[in-house]
């Protein structure tokens, strides 16, 4: 396990820790939610029982897509929550990851556990450089202050093409 980040993965304290994925235009955030549930074996495992808010009519109604990030960026739909399950990021599944939307932000967050190995945490971390190249800023202010500094070494670390595993 990277060594310098498995505190912030290994022992399931019942916490949610979240990892905020910004963007300057709603654009990009759509763009990023979709790359998100097309990761080879990803599914949406909230999507039978999942609605949204319509704050428009002031009901709920069924989630559509990803593309209903798109009418909560215009003020139509209220935040929402989805589960990406079985995601892939280059052959290794990564643990569950809740997906929350809102206007400006995606955030994910996880359970922390022995699901995350050293693999899940390196796949996790190839995926967020990657969201970075398709617009996010990506952040941990969950983490604390020497976690945002450990997590941007691991992120420089597979930006510069090295495993985050030293």
């Amino acid at each position: 396990m990277p060594s310098a980040l498995g505190e912030y993965f290994q022992d399931d304290d019942g916490s949610l820790p979240e990892i905020e994925l910004r963007f300057a235009q709603p654009a990009l955030l759509v763009a990023a939610l979709e790359y998100l549930f097309g990761l080879p074996g990803a599914y949406d495992a909230s999507r039978d029982t999942a609605c949204v808010w319509n704050l428009i009519h002031d009901r709920e109604e069924p989630y559509r897509s990803p593309q209903d990030a798109r009418r909560v960026a215009s003020g139509e739909l209220a935040a929402f929550h989805r589960l990406l399950r079985a995601a892939q990021v280059d052959g290794c599944v990564l643990p569950d990851l809740g997906v929350f939307v809102s206007g400006e932000e995606l955030i994910l967050d996880y359970r922390m556990g022995p699901q995350w190995g050293e693999s899940e945490i390196v796949a996790l971390l190839r995926l967020l450089a990657r969201l970075r190249k398709r617009g996010a800023q990506v952040a941990v202010p969950w983490w604390g202050e020497s976690g945002e500094r450990a997590f941007a070494d691991a992120i420089a670390g597979i930006d510069a093409g090295r495993s985050a595993a030293n």
